[in-house]
């Protein structure tokens, strides 16, 4: 219920009442019946080494990235005043059990955030899809990701992304794994540069506390490589 009640907080500060009416009403639906499809992608270590930040600025004066891998640095940067914690439901949880957030400030305003879950635990804290992440072998797991209404479309998605690769080659991480509904057209356009791979595609179908998940991997020929277009499936 805390949960529910701060992603409303949340919705309304952000969207204003009736973006939270009109997802109550889809939350009502959600929580009886869910059928889904959905991409997954897998964003290896960028092996362009040589790409250009001032490329990847997003438009828009003004804003700082923060990575931040604890409660404590959250508390630090907090003491700057730009603090998130409040805004992001279980935020300090998800941070105790291993998740790095990486968030982007507009003035002291949260604009923009995105989790990677470090391990198994940290995963199952906000991601409840159980698409295959091989944590033993370095990958981890990129989901949650948020903008604030007011700054979307000015590309802080693409500037976060080429900040979480840098991310990625100074901890040694193999990929970074997600799935992204097929229908959140907005959130796969939101990528550029070092582009994640589509590799497979899954179905979530859940009625009332019943649920399923089907994983299967595209064909070689329909898989996206960086940069390239992929062949719609069938």
């Amino acid at each position: 219920m805390v949960t529910m009640i701060d992603r409303a907080k949340q919705t309304y500060r952000a969207e204003g009442l009736l973006s939270l009416f009109r997802r109550g009403l889809r939350l009502l639906a959600y929580r009886l019946f869910e059928c889904r499809g959905y991409w997954l992608y897998a964003d290896p270590i960028p092996d362009s080494p040589g790409l250009n930040e001032a490329d990847f600025l997003p438009r828009i004066d003004d804003f700082s990235f923060k990575t931040v891998t604890s409660n404590q640095e959250a508390d630090e940067a907090e003491a700057q005043g730009l603090e998130f914690r409040s805004q992001v439901p279980n935020a300090a949880e998800k941070l105790d059990k291993g998740a790095v957030a990486f968030c982007i400030f507009v003035g002291n305003e949260l604009a923009h955030i995105v989790w990677y879950a470090m391990s198994r635990e940290a995963k199952d804290a906000f991601d409840e899809l159980p698409y295959k992440i091989d944590f033993s072998k370095g990958e981890v797991c990129s989901a949650a990701a948020w903008t604030h209404p007011r700054y979307r479309g000015m590309g802080l998605n693409r500037y976060s992304h080429f900040k979480r690769g840098q991310f990625k080659a100074e901890r040694g991480i193999a990929a970074s794994k997600s799935a992204i509904a097929k229908a959140n057209i907005a959130m796969q356009r939101s990528h550029a540069g070092p582009m994640p791979g589509r590799y497979g595609e899954g179905r979530h179908l859940r009625v009332l506390w019943w649920k399923s998940w089907r994983e299967k991997p595209l064909p070689a020929r329909h898989q996206e490589a960086n940069g390239q277009k992929h062949e719609p499936t069938t």
